[in-house]
């Protein structure tokens, strides 16, 4: 039976307290929101225009290098 990882919230955060502090308001302000990540394998303007693929592989393999390769 797998075991529960008990994690600390701080595990990533900054050392310094008040730097920590500040870094504990920054997530708190944020942390409700979808993330958008700068190294996702897609185009911006999918999102932006709202796109429509004509089928899953323009979606799902063209765009990543990666997954492409491995095929």
């Amino acid at each position: 039976m797998p075991r529960n990882l008990d994690l600390h919230p701080d595990r990533l955060l900054p050392v310094e307290p008040s730097v920590r502090a500040l870094a504990r308001e920054l997530y708190a302000s944020v942390k409700g929101l979808p993330i958008i990540s700068p190294h996702g394998h897609t185009d911006p303007r999918w999102f932006a225009e709202n796109e429509t693929f004509g089928n899953a592989t323009d979606l799902l393999l063209v765009p990543d290098h990666y997954v492409f390769r491995m095929l």
